[in-house]
């Protein structure tokens, strides 16, 4: 007998239920806001509807050390379904431009953001950063926010509160889009 976990589909269509779907929810943690002025990946997490995928933290900050990011695991583990994030603008902003300075060329990727579906659907909110989500849905985590494995815990959470509230059903309807690696 097959788990549900292997019939999950890694490139749903558009029509295709959310449940039958692969979803990979993400965070990375860096050291600044700006990949192009020296900031730099310290975590990232991958997980999956229930547990961790893959999960990665830089030991020391410290520019000498010999602990690089693994960005072609991560960028592996990514096309292994669809990444849900919140703001993932700003994380896929860094794995371009690392993978830029590395030479590598960037995944073929489908998303759903969580900030463009709150705003989508909780137009009436003050705030879309993600603790304010997590308190609008009266969701608790824990541990503490902006640590990657908290943060893509509360994503997904925030994320089945969101397919909830909009009634929402397939990938489509959550907003899935293609990652277009030459904008970044």
């Amino acid at each position: 007998m097959n788990k549900i976990s292997d019939l999950r589909i890694l490139k749903p269509a558009i029509k295709t239920s959310l449940e039958l779907a692969s979803l990979l929810f993400f965070d990375i943690e860096t050291t600044g806001l700006r990949p192009d002025r020296g900031a730099k990946i310290t975590e990232v997490a991958i997980l999956n509807r229930n547990s961790s995928q893959f999960c990665w933290e830089k030991k020391s900050v410290n520019e000498t050390d010999n602990c690089s990011l693994p960005l072609q695991v991560v960028l592996e583990h990514l096309q292994q379904g669809i990444v849900v994030g919140h703001n993932l603008r700003f994380d896929f902003w860094f794995l371009a431009y690392e993978a830029d300075r590395l030479g590598l060329d960037g995944p073929n990727l489908r998303f759903i953001d969580t900030l463009d579906l709150s705003r989508q659907l909780r137009k009436e909110q003050d705030s879309f950063k993600l603790n304010a989500l997590l308190k609008e849905f009266d969701i608790r985590v824990e541990g503490d926010l902006h640590t990657a494995v908290i943060d893509a815990e509360a994503t997904r959470a925030i994320f089945w509160k969101l397919i909830e509230f909009g009634e929402i059903s397939t990938v489509g309807e959550a907003g899935a889009k293609q990652l277009n690696w030459a904008n970044f």
